[in-house]
């Protein structure tokens, strides 16, 4: 009611120019703060300050939420869609004000920053699931038992079972809570911090390096003071520019030269991205570092991108969903699985070559083709054809008997 009722309120008054630069100030740094030692102290949301991070989370959760998840049932024939289960409408509408989107996106984010995502399952009467829901990590903790049972306490105090909890794990040492990125790596993001903050600072003095006045006497202190402080207000700060100094009684400058380069830490803001990606297994070309990619290797790195960092994450998802969302008589039976076919396939001429050879030998019907192509399929599509001059291994090597032996 506070918050509404300052938007609200009637009373206005005009702003300074200090008092809105402190309250902007006091909005940027509320995730970053400065310890005793002056060193930045990173916090899991303050960490996307930093571009690198904001690129591999972003990369990450919104990857994932594009993938289709599909619930399949196990058959004679081999698999088929469930589109009217239970489950499968409930992922796709986790509550009235979710997508399936929104759900993987927040538990994947979570996951990259803190470690650990986390959705409660509400169920009905008949002990269904119902409703799935969100949670902040900050909100929720999990709690392992001496009898190896594991619980969630939320900041309301309300303990929960696990098989009401789905819990998305990131990399863990004690077996049921992930470590957080950021935490495990703070040093390190810490660096790229303060090379930024160097930076930032560099540019506030307009880009002026530090420097060296000389005096040919020795001043006292009233006059030294009077003289740093009238130095520093027409030397410090963007307004100051390549204004020409002015300077009294035999004064000169001189300059402590430092090429610019060095002075915003490029080489090393270069390297922290790399060391970032690094982290969370992303391709450094996919953050827009392109220093080492060529045209041959990114297809393949993004291949590698799919298998080995993202595999991971779906198939704890995949998992989560089949133990906690599915009947025990269904469990084994029915499974979730995200299709990959729109991360993995090759450009036009690639998967032609490749639906060909699949069509030739009869492994892959017309019709299933065009299911990969997001065609409609057509009458006939479903027969398999091989080659007619294509014969057995056993057919080759038997020799012709002509009738006799």
């Amino acid at each position: 009611m506070k918050w509404f009722s300052f938007l609200h309120r009637d009373e206005r008054r005009d702003i300074s120019s200090a008092e809105f630069e402190a309250a902007v100030n006091k909005v940027i740094t509320a995730d970053t703060v400065v310890d005793a030692t002056h060193q930045p102290y990173i916090t899991e949301e303050g960490a996307l300050n930093l571009t690198a991070v904001w690129a591999c989370v972003r990369i990450l959760s919104e990857t994932v939420g594009t993938l289709p998840l599909h619930l399949y049932r196990r058959t004679a024939c081999g698999r088929e869609r469930q589109y009217d289960h239970l489950c499968h409408r409930l992922v796709q509408a986790p509550n009235s004000y979710s997508t399936r989107f929104d759900l993987m996106h927040h538990l994947m984010v979570s996951c990259a920053l803190w470690g650990n995502g986390y959705a409660r399952i509400f169920r009905d009467k008949r002990y269904r699931p119902a409703r799935l829901k969100f949670i902040h990590p900050a909100r929720i903790e999990p709690i392992l038992t001496d009898n190896d049972e594991l619980f969630y306490r939320s900041d309301t105090g309300e303990l929960l079972p696990n098989e009401n909890v789905i819990h998305l794990r990131g990399l863990s040492t004690n077996g049921y809570k992930g470590k957080s990125p950021i935490a495990v790596h703070r040093d390190n993001l810490a660096l790229s911090v303060s090379a930024q903050l160097y930076g930032k600072r560099f540019f506030d003095q307009g880009g002026n390096m530090s420097g060296v006045f000389k005096y040919p006497s020795t001043l006292k202190p009233e006059a030294y003071q009077r003289l740093k402080k009238d130095l520093i207000a027409q030397s410090v700060g963007l307004h100051n520019a390549h204004v020409p100094l002015l300077l009294e009684g035999g004064m000169t400058y001189e300059r402590i030269s430092i090429p610019p380069e060095d002075a915003q830490f490029i080489a090393t803001r270069k390297f922290q991205k790399t060391e970032i990606a690094t982290i969370y297994g992303i391709p450094p070309h996919m953050i827009a570092d392109l220093e080492r990619a060529t045209n041959n290797n990114i297809e393949h790195q993004g291949m590698e991108f799919v298998q080995y960092c993202l595999m991971p994450y779906l198939v704890r998802i995949e998992e989560e969903f089949n133990r906690k969302l599915l009947r025990e008589d269904e469990f084994g039976e029915c499974y979730f699985l995200f299709g990959l076919n729109g991360l993995l396939r090759g450009d036009a001429k690639t998967r032609s070559e490749y639906y060909k050879n699949m069509n030739i030998v009869g492994a892959m019907s017309a019709n299933e083709i065009r299911s990969l192509e997001d065609m409609n399929s057509y009458d006939g599509g479903d027969e398999y054809f091989v080659q007619m001059n294509m014969q057995s291994v056993t057919a080759a090597v038997k020799p012709e008997t002509n009738g006799t032996e």
